[in-house]
């Protein structure tokens, strides 16, 4: 009784270690840490700052990791700006110490919109100063993928096509998912047909992918630095070369680049 009450409870702390791992494994693939280097001098006007750009919604977290400092013992204070300069989240601590911040989807959404993405950490020293003070800044940022396109189309055949006309706020990857079916009130062939969807950017006048085949079809493409230098507008098309006339949706997830 008791080794099967033990194997049991073997059993279940490995599912919740799984489980654990898992979840952490997924934290860490949704987001992107900078380390970068900190110093300030013992002047009390001595500050440092950064920039990050923000595309997801979620936990933003610095953390002010010191260099051992016997003759330290005051304060920095640190801060997380949005775009338009208003302050979100500000801490004042002795030593090390972490600052969080949750950005929200409505939020993030709000200020991607208006291509305001760069948010600024500053560092500085607090009431009681610090003194010459060296280490190292941990900024962890959200980075999870963010839905551009989702929407219905309908496409009567023979050649009829849609364009579906997206903005791409950075570097990273844009994944076009869709999927059909042929119409049920439609006259001719019940069977699945091929579709071309293809993504392009007009600025570029290039055609980055394509792809035909029967439903669900799938096309991805890393967007550069350079390619937005030339626009943010880009567009996926949806072709039917048909005679039968299909039904079907497609989304446009956006993915930052890590």
């Amino acid at each position: 009784m008791r080794n099967r009450l033990f194997d049991q409870l073997h059993c279940l702390v490995r599912v919740v270690a799984l489980l654990l791992l898992f979840i952490c494994s997924g934290l860490k693939a949704n987001t992107r840490i900078l380390e970068i280097p900190l110093a300030l001098s013992a002047d009390t006007r001595s500050e440092f700052a950064t920039q990050i750009q923000l595309l997801s919604s979620g936990r933003l977290v610095v953390e002010i990791l010191l260099n051992p400092n016997p003759a330290g013992h005051g304060f920095l204070s640190a801060s997380i700006i949005r775009p338009d300069r208003s302050e979100a989240a500000r801490k004042e601590a002795a030593g090390a110490f972490r600052l969080e911040y949750h950005a929200t989807e409505p939020e993030i959404d709000q200020l991607v919109s208006r291509g305001a993405l760069s948010w600024t950490v500053k560092v500085k020293q607090g009431s009681a100063p610090a003194g010459d003070v060296a280490g190292r800044l941990r900024i962890t940022v959200p980075a999870t993928p963010r839905q551009l396109v989702d929407t219905q189309f309908t496409l009567l055949g023979s050649g009829n096509a849609q364009e579906i006309p997206f903005v791409v706020p950075a570097p990273g990857k844009i994944q076009v998912t869709t999927s059909w079916e042929t119409d049920a009130t439609a006259a001719g062939t019940t069977q699945p047909v091929p579709l071309t969807l293809s993504l392009s950017h007009p600025g570029l006048a290039q055609t980055h992918a394509r792809r035909q085949s029967r439903s669900p079809q799938r096309i991805e493409h890393q967007v550069r630095e350079e390619e937005l230098n030339a626009g943010s507008r880009w567009s996926s098309r949806i072709q039917n070369n048909s005679p039968v006339k299909v039904k079907g949706s497609i989304q446009v997830i956006f993915v930052p680049a890590l």
